[in-house]
């Protein structure tokens, strides 16, 4: 059997990995496109790094999560507290976690956003706009951890 020192752990470095990792990807493939596009008028620079970094915030979320895992379960100070079942707390860091597939849609729409920008600098409102708009359902996924985390029945 797993202990619950181990699915905490999993937990706060699940909550920090896939986030960060579908944050990467979407900066990625926004950056990829904003670099051509700076290449051909360097004037967008600044608006484009703004659609570039947005799906990386999910990445923070998720930092922002696993931490909060380690800190309310006694990890982080050195003793896991023995009333907290690692289980539940996994189950508690699943909107975290999965709040970072949101980064990969993001990425698109910033992606989208950027070949908008570059037809029409006027774009740019509209689109980031739009980019936001995926922002809040990761929102969503990192309050829900936290209320389940400062829930009294998931650590007393």
């Amino acid at each position: 059997m797993v202990s619950d020192a181990v699915l905490v752990v999993l937990a706060a470095g699940l909550a920090v990995a896939i986030p960060g990792l579908m944050s990467a990807i979407g900066v990625g493939m926004t950056g990829v496109a904003a670099a051509a596009v700076t290449a051909e008028d360097p004037k967008k620079f600044s608006k484009l790094f703004i659609l570039e970094v947005l799906p990386g915030t999910q990445g923070i979320y998720g930092f922002i999560g696993g931490f909060m895992i380690l800190i309310f379960s006694g990890v982080l100070g050195g003793t896991l507290s023995p009333e907290i079942s690692g289980l539940v707390v996994l189950a508690a860091a699943c909107p975290a976690i999965l709040q970072g597939f949101t980064a990969l849609l993001q990425g698109r729409v910033a992606t989208a956003s950027v070949n908008a920008v570059a037809k029409r600098p006027e774009a740019f409102t509209p689109g980031m706009m739009y980019t936001v708009m995926v922002e809040l359902y990761a929102i969503l996924g990192l309050l829900a951890t936290i209320l389940l985390l400062t829930s009294p029945t998931v650590i007393p």
